[in-house]
């Protein structure tokens, strides 16, 4: 933690406690299915706009939805353990935990024009770290402070997408990795990959250089299709008049926007597996932590942060997340096939 923080004075300290006891809203995201979600390697990726049309319509697939649309100003999001905020969420608003606890600081998202991949910096700890092997432009959190703040809840990453301008120029390529190690830095309970790749944690080593193919694209303004999910006029879509009955969609498209202007968090990602090693108590000396790259920063400043009171309903049983034509960030480019299982009761 940079050095400000650790001599705040323990009346400040009791102040932080107490609002923390503040939290967001609480937020419950529908089962996967071909309509609500997508995956990328393991992690399973909500567009939240997308939610919002299809139960404001009662599609079943995109209940329960409550809590949405999800608020990200600073403001809005003080509460909660953010990852990656602006430098004037970093200077205006303090974090949720207690001055010393052991958690990385949020890490600082450039603004303007991006030609190179944005890799995580920003503030880190003083000499020597969180703890013996804590790493730069990584985000750690011990795993008994993160059980503490997510109290039973799911461990849930929300991202505001908060490029300026809209359709195809607001693509963003996005990749990511989720570890936990030990004291010593060392992956001891697992690696999980945001990424269209299918094999793990591939990319190692002490600052790992996905390619390019490896980048999750998120973009605005398209139409998924209300019976398939497929998504379609992907970066031409204006307004619901664009996602009308087609010979290619007889029964219509809900038309997903994205707006990255409205200072609401677009998508949201769960990993069952690291949920449950994050929040396993036995693990509790251990850290989360993460690696977040991405490229094609358009002016704005993007917000990840964990969700402090999410829960997915895993009541409804549905098709299994393998079979989803529903790519991850709302977005599927080219030509699939859907397929689907049977409801288990």
């Amino acid at each position: 933690m940079k050095l400000s923080t650790l001599v705040r004075s323990a009346a400040l300290a009791a102040a932080l406690l107490a609002s923390s006891a503040v939290r967001a809203d609480a937020i419950d995201l529908p089962a996967a299915n071909e309509m609500s979600t997508g995956t990328y390697n393991s992690f399973t990726v909500y567009s939240l706009d997308l939610l919002k049309s299809c139960a404001a319509a009662l599609d079943p697939r995109c209940l329960p939805s409550n809590g949405l649309p999800v608020h990200s100003g600073p403001g809005q999001i003080a509460d909660q353990a953010v990852v990656l905020q602006t430098a004037d969420g970093q200077t205006n608003f303090p974090d949720p935990f207690p001055a010393g606890s052991q958690v990385d600081e949020r890490m600082l998202t450039p603004t303007g024009n991006q030609s190179s991949t944005y890799t995580m910096g920003g503030f880190e700890p003083e000499p020597g770290g969180l703890f013996t092997g804590d790493q730069a432009n990584r985000w750690e959190i011990k795993l008994s402070l993160l059980q503490s703040y997510l109290d039973g809840h799911d461990l849930v990453f929300m991202f505001d997408n908060n490029q300026a301008q809209s359709r195809t120029a607001a693509f963003i390529f996005l990749w990511g990795q989720a570890r936990i190690v030990d004291v010593n830095g060392n992956t001891v309970g697992g690696c999980w990959e945001l990424s269209t790749g299918n094999a793990g944690c591939a990319d190692t080593g002490a600052n790992p250089t996905p390619a390019n193919a490896k980048y999750v694209a998120g973009a605005t303004n398209f139409c998924v299709d209300k019976g398939t999910g497929v998504a379609y006029n992907i970066g031409g879509a204006g307004n619901d008049n664009d996602c009308k009955v087609s010979a290619g969609h007889p029964t219509g498209g809900y038309y997903v926007d994205n707006n990255t202007s409205t200072g609401v968090a677009e998508f949201a990602a769960f990993n069952q597996a690291l949920h449950d090693a994050a929040t396993k108590v036995e693990n509790g000396e251990w850290f989360l932590q993460l690696n977040i790259k991405y490229y094609s920063n358009n002016g704005g400043a993007e917000q990840l942060w964990i969700c402090s009171d999410c829960t997915i309903d895993r009541e409804r049983q549905v098709p299994e997340p393998g079979s989803l034509p529903l790519i991850a960030l709302g977005m599927l480019i080219g030509t699939i096939s859907v397929l689907r299982a049977r409801r288990r009761r």
